[in-house]
């Protein structure tokens, strides 16, 4: 096998056990020789996990402006390159005699993924991009200034030597939109994760109540779907468990539980394991903001949920890449795609009523995730792909 290659990550995104985006570097990167890694990023989470590595923060002066009133403004002005940038001295600065032989970066806030494509043509270095959203979705600007914003994006995304994409859907839109074609690369799961056994979904937590767990945050519109769907608990004797830092703006007590979410996510599948019948991923089809979301990204806790040896229940508009998964796995996970209070009443009985579904589902979960989700491959496909971009 070739030398493994040093690497420089210049990402707003970092690998570190807080955020999605970060989560999923983090297993990507965590068994790579750390004297062949160099972080250089934002600041990392004080209570996250982080790689053995160093890591270097730099800060973008303007950057606590992304975070008010003036963050379309920011980004517009941005992307025509009128205000201060993230300098590549900035990043000559920490290297500290590391000598990267590739350039990673996460396309999630353009200035430090701009700044990872300027050093890397700088320096004659390939780059490996990382797509989990759609970069002109996840940080808007005004419409005077969208085409140019994806006529930079697609400069940075074709001067990559590998592309990496969250879902086939996501490497077939920005293949059309920047003109270059991409590998997928779905989210990594952690290698802790065991099933329960699949007898254990044949008895409910409650007798003759279905206990539903969420887990993960409650934005780009799944808190907005869980709130719309209390009613259907309430006539299907269901109760809701919510593990997030966030909580539904439409509580209903006797029916929802908000059960907070650890530090370290193995604990909270741990406790979703020991606590719930049955686990939900829900889109909502009234926010049609994130139509484009929906449609490009992969949910990284679907992934997960296929591990706990549980039934998945996948509600949502056919459109979301998720429930386009379970349509074509419905031997794996239970999905309901009509966007009514009936529908969902009936889905959450049939799952309350059924032990022999809930056993079913709960095995064809697994096999199901293993086939298309095995951490142990798709670190591998990682590994490889970083070869391939140092031979380009």
């Amino acid at each position: 096998m070739k030398a493994l290659p040093n690497i420089l990550v210049i990402s707003e995104t970092i690998p570190q056990t807080v955020y999605a985006g970060g989560i999923q570097l983090y297993r990507l990167l965590k068994t790579y020789p750390p004297e062949k890694l160099l972080v250089v990023g934002s600041q990392p989470h004080p209570e996250a996990e982080l790689l053995k590595c160093r890591y270097e923060s730099i800060l973008w002066s303007l950057e606590r402006l992304t975070r008010t009133r003036f963050a379309h403004l920011l980004r517009s002005l941005c992307v025509f390159r009128l205000l201060p940038e993230l300098t590549i001295n900035s990043v000559k600065s920490v290297l500290k005699g590391f000598k990267p032989d590739l350039i990673l970066s996460v396309m999630q806030v353009q200035p430090y993924y701009d700044l990872a494509y300027r050093y890397a043509k700088s320096q004659n270095l390939p780059l490996l991009l990382i797509a989990h959203d759609l970069p002109e979705r996840f940080e808007m600007v005004y419409s005077w200034a969208q085409q140019q914003q994806i006529a930079r994006n697609a400069k940075i995304y074709r001067y990559a030597s590998k592309r990496l994409c969250v879902s086939p859907q996501m490497r077939d839109y920005l293949e059309k939109v920047y003109g270059a074609s991409g590998d997928v690369l779905y989210p990594n799961r952690s290698e802790a994760l065991t099933p329960r056994h699949p007898t254990e979904s044949l008895t409910l937590k409650q007798p003759g109540v279905l206990t539903v767990g969420y887990a993960g945050s409650l934005a780009y519109g799944y808190g907005t779907q869980l709130s719309q769907m209390l009613p259907a608990f309430a006539n299907a004797g269901a109760q809701l468990r919510v593990y997030s830092r966030d909580t539904l703006s439409s509580d209903v007590p006797a029916i929802v539980s908000h059960c907070g979410y650890a530090p370290i996510p193995e604990l909270t599948w741990a406790k979703v394991k020991a606590e719930c019948d049955v686990i939900v991923l829900p889109y909502a089809w009234s926010e049609n903001q994130y139509q484009d979301l929906y449609k490009t990204h992969f949910p990284s806790k679907l992934s997960e949920y296929l591990a706990l040896g549980m039934p998945v229940w996948i509600v949502g508009p056919e459109y979301a890449t998720g429930v386009r998964w379970g349509l074509q796995n419905s031997d794996s996970v239970l999905t309901t795609t009509v966007n009514h209070i009936t529908a969902w009443t009936d889905a959450l009985k049939q799952l309350k009523e059924s032990s022999y579904l809930r056993e079913t589902l709960s095995l064809g979960a697994v096999v199901a995730g293993k086939r298309d989700f095995d951490p142990e491959t798709i670190s591998k496909q990682f590994l490889t792909s970083i070869q391939e971009a140092t031979k380009i």
